[in-house]
């Protein structure tokens, strides 16, 4: 009876656990990630694109898609970042359009899908509003979660 007692109370306890955990709804990558995420929005709205970048794979082999464009590398990329962000001069603001998505393509690689808005102004003046979509391929390697590869899709522009 004890044994029985005692298996009752585990699968309890385990069920509790389980319940709880799918309320959180993020997994260990999903919770490690998303700090890194915040440092990262903290730093685009702030146009420092050296604290931007920090999440990033430091490695030639960074691939960074967008406009039909593929940049290739952590240099590269930090380059145009610079001319995106106006060596930190730029206007833009961003903000959330949406929660972010994860999905787990193993337990060291993580997909997360966000969408965002961009707030600013237009090359003709005007003020300027743009939808886009970011996706980022995470790796965890030795020194924590890194971006391997990103894609950035702009869906719309209101002005």
């Amino acid at each position: 009876m004890k044994k029985i007692v005692a298996l009752v109370a585990m699968i309890c306890v385990g069920l509790l656990a389980g319940s709880a955990g799918a309320q959180s709804g993020s997994s260990a990558a999903e919770q490690a990630i998303r700090p890194q995420m915040a440092k990262m929005f903290r730093a685009a709205n702030a146009h420092d694109t050296d604290a931007f970048m920090a999440t990033m794979v430091h490695r030639p082999d960074l691939i960074f898609a967008i406009n039909g464009e593929i940049i290739r590398g952590w240099d590269a990329l930090h380059a145009q970042q610079l001319k995106w962000w106006n060596h930190g001069k730029s206007d833009a603001k961003y903000s959330e359009n949406g929660a972010p998505g994860f999905m787990a393509l193993g337990p060291d690689a993580e997909v997360v899908t966000w969408p965002l808005v961009a707030h600013g102004t237009g090359a003709d003046g005007k003020p300027l509003t743009s939808a886009f979509v970011v996706t980022y391929i995470w790796q965890r390697l030795p020194q924590g979660w890194r971006i391997v590869y990103g894609h950035e899709s702009w869906a719309k522009t209101f002005h």
